[in-house]
């Protein structure tokens, strides 16, 4: 573990980036690390097929189709859970992406700081994947109804869905959701008017 680690830090990033992921009084003992077993954190990236994933303690390798680009590359990287008492999550993607992501908490707020090359643009899909992130531990900070559904959700249907499969099932679901709303609107316009 500590090996891993030690490598990471020789790679010679700038942090490009500090964004505060607005999840305040975030608890110190919180763990990341039972949320995100095997490849469910690449599964959350927005663009990206996961298939052929291992792992060797915080290290992996995995194929990866990009949905928008159509590139199909070999990602290596690794995964590295609680490396301090501020730190809760460290992401090095290292061959052919060369990135660094750290999920900090600092003054009970849950901080992402990115580290590569250069500068990220704001339609980077590096920063969609960590909204997706956000939102994934969003719904285990608390125990309602909603969060229990959407957790149900995300593990045994979207996050077993690629990419485009998620995408057809949110249009479905929004079409579904414009129907239901146009029925209703048409059976209170009959009762008002008709009745």
């Amino acid at each position: 573990m500590s090996s891993s680690y030690s490598s990471i830090d020789t790679i010679p990033l700038n942090v490009t980036e500090e964004i505060d992921l607005g999840l305040h009084q975030f608890p110190l003992a919180f763990d990341l690390q039972s949320l995100f077993p095997g490849d469910r954190l690449l599964r959350l990236h927005p663009n990206w097929f996961v298939s052929g994933f291992e792992q060797d303690q915080s290290s992996f390798t995995v194929t990866i189709k990009d949905y928008v680009t159509d590139d199909e590359f070999l990602l290596s990287g690794s995964f590295l859970f609680n490396a301090n008492k501020t730190e809760l999550l460290h992401i090095q993607l290292i061959d052919p992406i060369d990135t660094k992501i750290s999920f900090l908490t600092r003054d009970g707020k849950l901080l992402v700081q990115i580290y590569t090359h250069e500068k990220i643009n704001a339609d980077d899909p590096l920063l969609l994947w960590i909204r997706a992130i956000k939102e994934y531990i969003r719904i285990y900070l608390k125990k309602t109804p909603g969060t229990l559904f959407f957790r149900f959700l995300m593990n045994k249907v979207l996050l077993k869905m690629d990419p485009s499969q998620r995408k057809i099932s949110l249009m479905i679901a929004k079409i579904t959701a414009v129907e239901i709303l146009v029925i209703l609107l048409i059976v209170i316009a009959y009762v008002i008017f008709v009745l």
